[in-house]
């Protein structure tokens, strides 16, 4: 009766030491979404600031220095002109 006994215990405590691994995988793998999840909310926050940045810095460029502006905005458009036009 004592080897059933022991053997229930062993197999206990066997299915014990599973659970808390499983148990301990699910937090580790929890926490390591939830850490990703943190970055990609933090660099999504930046992406959507990025054209906004972009702006504000073409219109210093423009503020500083225009004539150039106004000369990379004709070699822009001649160019997209060139890309368009069909002959």
């Amino acid at each position: 009766m004592a080897t059933k006994s022991t053997q229930r215990e062993q197999s206990e405590d066997r299915i014990e030491r599973m659970s808390q691994s499983a148990h301990e995988a699910v937090d580790k793998a929890a926490s390591v979404a939830s850490d990703y999840a943190e970055r990609m909310s933090a660099k999504g926050e930046e992406w959507m600031a990025m054209p906004q940045d972009w702006m504000e810095t073409a219109r210093d460029y423009v503020r500083e220095k225009p004539f150039q502006a106004l000369g990379i905005a004709l070699a822009a458009g001649y160019l997209l002109h060139l890309i368009t036009s069909r002959d």
